[in-house]
């Protein structure tokens, strides 16, 4: 691949990252270690003809969070709802949150990997910018909306080799949600299944125990449910609404290992990395399973990396080593790399204008974001 000629771009123009995820969008500009607000990616409106409109970081200050109609801006990953996704990015760049004229702006947007062409954005950040510098590696973005098996060579990703698990952080959490109302709760959205739940070493003892009663039953975890019409945990006791989870807290994260528990027919994670690698060249494979980097909120269960070592270990040959590197923060270790990425003399030479844009279209964006 050729290098692309610098855009030489305007100095005064502000650098401004955006990691457009299914659940939050994170928002910030070039260099800094942490994005300045991470936003729900979407508007919510209180019941009732006389509702109130919540957007992006609004959210937050919603006094009543058991009765809300969400409208999210992405679906299964991509961006469906242009409409929804272009109040929220008014809300990050408006005022309140970055205070930036976007004619003043350069733009990094990430984006899923194999996004649809026809429902692109004209820029992305590739998600493996996060990664550590390293010749060959492979990232495992286990996220809100999807699991993605990315190989990355040098800086660019293998689209042959990128695997997809339609499984991620909000069907798992609708999972748990399904399961608790058969005993009648009614848990809202903002329940995430990595406060209660956790990957079981040993699923099948582990099951076995949550069949005992008392004691004996060393699973089963009581949990105070919030008040979410005060957005606070009762501070009163008597108030308190406590939620017995059992097999639960196991079985929810066990999907991501074995989506047909729940009749998904696709392979479980540890054989979609196994699948990414296998499709990259045999001299290639040794630098990926050895430099495997973690990320995305999913990943946040406790012992999730354990086990995933110890299942890949029994599929990839033994005189292949297997290394893993944890982001320190998965939720944000995309937006993180992006601004890294933006912040770098290289960023100029990826960049696509306004101008260029009108003059070449779409193609010139693949040409520039795509990976090999």
């Amino acid at each position: 691949m050729t290098a692309n000629p610098p855009t030489n771009l305007p100095s005064h123009l502000k650098r401004v990252v955006i990691d457009n995820g299914g659940h939050t969008c994170k928002v910030g500009f070039a260099g800094q270690s942490d994005p300045e607000r991470c936003l729900l990616n979407g508007v919510v409106k209180t019941k009732g003809p006389t509702g109130k409109v919540y957007v992006g970081d609004q959210y937050e200050a919603c006094p009543d969070y058991s009765s809300l109609q969400y409208r999210l801006s992405l679906e299964r990953g991509c961006l469906v709802n242009w409409d929804t996704q272009a109040e929220v990015w008014s809300r990050a760049l408006g005022a309140d949150v970055l205070a930036v004229n976007p004619a003043d702006c350069s733009l990094l947007l990430s984006e899923i990997p194999m996004c649809p062409t026809s429902i692109q954005a004209s820029q992305r950040a590739p998600e493996a910018s996060a990664a550590p510098p390293m010749p060959a590696s492979l990232v495992v973005d286990a996220g809100f909306s999807a699991t993605h098996v990315v190989p990355i060579f040098g800086s660019a990703a293998l689209n042959y080799g990128i695997k997809r698990l339609g499984l991620g952080g909000k069907l798992l959490t609708n999972h748990l949600k399904q399961v608790i109302s058969y005993r009648a709760y009614n848990v809202p959205k903002s329940t995430a299944p990595e406060r209660l739940c956790y990957v079981s070493l040993d699923f099948d003892a582990d099951l076995a125990l949550t069949r005992f009663r008392g004691k004996k039953n060393t699973i089963r975890r009581e949990f105070v449910m919030p008040d979410y019409k005060k957005g606070r945990v009762p501070a009163d006791r008597a108030e308190e609404q406590a939620l017995s989870l059992s097999n639960e807290r196991i079985t929810v994260p066990e999907l991501l290992f074995h989506p047909s528990d729940i009749g998904l027919e696709q392979a479980g994670l540890p054989e979609c990395i196994v699948q990414a690698a296998e499709a990259c060249p045999p001299d290639m494979r040794e630098a990926l399973y050895a430099n495997i980097l973690v990320t995305g909120g999913s990943s946040r269960f406790p012992n999730f990396e354990e086990r995933l070592q110890r299942e890949l270990r029994a599929l990839v040959p033994s005189d292949l080593p297997i290394g893993f590197t944890a982001a320190s923060d998965p939720t944000l270790a995309a937006w993180r790399g992006g601004s890294i990425f933006a912040a770098a003399a290289e960023y100029d030479s990826a960049v696509v204008t306004k101008e260029q844009y009108r003059e070449e279209g779409h193609a010139l964006c693949r040409r520039r974001f795509a990976g090999a």
